[in-house]
């Protein structure tokens, strides 16, 4: 196993940004690790463990009020009826109608052969639509309606009116790692913990991962992937050939152009993957105090995922701007905080924000990227979370940005994409690459294939057994011509 950086684990690592502090540098939350990777690696063995986030959500208001959720059904009819009883039973409506997208899309995940037309026309229609009609099916209070409405955007090059943003809210409500359809938690010691368990399973099992090995080239020999070259020189020959980068990595960059089927070449070029997330961490001296449940004291409140999403017209105007104008002025916020209820992950009384902010696309449509935006960005996002939580300002310590080249440039995610192209019709199921990519001896395994990101471990447990069942048939068909 090689990886270009010194640190195992790609955008699921966990890493000493700050001194006596251990961040998620990209990825921060567990739902859709696929249980029988869990259970045929014995991660827990190794150290996996995940918790359930619960409270899930928490949507300050500028007018003092606020909306918690969680696991417990008469808290959250007691938080919604606030706002409008009607919704109460509205919202029950909703969750069961997620919670069955995602449980369909999690039936096909490990699907050899994944086909959008695995589902019905009914559920492959609301699929298609937008986020926003999904939810205003359901909802009418505007905050209730955005809450729910970000887990169809996040990490999306498209606004809650835009068709395919209600598949993106199913994927995340397809999770079962926690043992709870739908539920999102944390991994104890950071995303990290999930890389390093994997790699001492692996190890365990006789791998050899190497650090610091940067490949330059996938080398075909007799029309097959066969050899490995590094940029140091070194080069490895292989049987088969897994490949954990993104589609426009592999097929525009780790290939000749010459090894590469013109179609395929085609396709990955035009691949849709313009990430639009930045990602912001802070280090925090005390935990923030919101004007709607005041205090810094630990609360409920700080161990959910905070939005600052008021409505569905908020979060349109959100991607409006970054349309228009290259980025939200206003963006779309998902604000975690794992230290509450994993304090070794930072020094005695002190805490670790991370933002994950939109819309900043990778090529904005104004200007390229320059180098004092990061921090006139950063600097807007904690004063729109300070027009919430008065003592953010004061609090913060220590500050990092990733804004899409970054994440391009750290972690090698083409175009900042954290999920390794959009995960819209278009490019889900049939239509996202296969593990095999119709070279030879050479597998994509990373999220570019079915079913997409979120830390799934799908596309690894899909390519494995593609190579496996490939080389199975090469000795039967070798033994059979002996």
């Amino acid at each position: 196993m090689l990886e270009r950086r010194d640190v195992l684990g790609g955008a699921a690592v966990t890493e000493p940004v700050w001194p006596g502090y251990r961040v998620s540098l990209a990825a921060y939350v567990c739902s859709l690790l696929d249980p029988q990777v869990i259970a045929d690696l014995g991660l827990g063995a190794h150290g996996y463990h995940a918790y359930r986030k619960d409270p899930a959500s928490f949507t300050p208001l500028g007018d003092g009020r606020s909306l918690l959720l969680g696991s417990d059904d008469t808290a959250n009819a007691r938080e919604i009826a606030a706002f409008d009883e009607r919704d109460v039973a509205g919202f029950a409506a909703f969750e069961a109608e997620a919670l069955r997208l995602g449980t369909a899309l999690f039936d096909s995940f490990a699907d050899e052969a994944p086909s959008w037309s695995c589902f019905d026309a009914p559920t492959r229609a609301k699929l298609e639509g937008s986020v926003a009609d999904l939810v205003e099916r359901y909802v009418r209070t505007p905050v209730l309606q955005a809450t729910l409405a970000t887990d169809g955007l996040i990490g999306t090059g498209a606004g809650p009116r835009d068709p395919g943003t209600a598949y993106v809210l199913a994927h995340h409500y397809a999770g079962r790692a926690l043992g709870v359809q739908g539920a999102w938690g944390f991994v104890r010691g950071g995303m990290g913990a999930v890389s390093a368990a994997a790699a001492a399973a692996a190890r365990a099992a006789g791998a050899e991962l190497r650090t610091g090995s940067t490949v330059e080239r996938i080398a075909l020999r007799n029309g097959r992937a066969g050899r490995i070259e590094l940029r140091d020189g070194t080069t490895i020959d292989a049987a088969a050939i897994l490949v954990n980068a993104d589609p426009k990595t592999l097929f525009l960059q780790l290939l000749e152009r010459d090894d590469v089927p013109s179609e395929l070449h085609a396709r990955a070029a035009a691949w849709r993957s313009n990430g639009v997330s930045l990602k912001i961490n802070l280090g925090l001296g005390e935990l923030p105090d919101f004007r709607a449940r005041p205090g810094s004291n630990e609360q409920p409140h700080h161990r959910a995922t905070i939005h600052v999403a008021p409505s569905i017209a908020f979060l349109q105007q959100a991607y409006d701007d970054a349309r228009t104008l290259g980025t939200s002025r206003e963006p779309m916020l998902e604000c975690f905080m794992q230290t509450p209820t994993d304090p070794s992950l930072a020094p005695p009384g002190k805490h670790i924000l991370s933002i994950f902010a939109q819309y900043f696309p990778y090529d904005r449509s104004d200007r390229p990227w320059e180098a004092g935006d990061r921090d006139a960005i950063a600097d807007r996002v904690v004063a729109q979370l300070a027009a919430y939580a008065p003592n953010l300002p004061n609090a913060i310590e220590h500050r990092q940005v990733l804004a899409p080249p970054d994440l391009e440039a750290t972690l090698g995610l083409a175009g900042g994409h954290i999920f390794h192209g959009e995960l819209l019709p278009g490019q889900i199921y049939d239509q996202r690459f296969g593990v095999r990519t119709g070279i030879d001896g050479l597998y994509l395994c990373g999220s570019g294939t079915h079913p997409g990101g979120c830390v799934s471990g799908f596309p690894g447990r899909r390519a494995a057994q593609a190579a496996i069942a490939d080389a199975a048939l090469g000795s039967l068909q070798a033994s059979h011509r002996g």
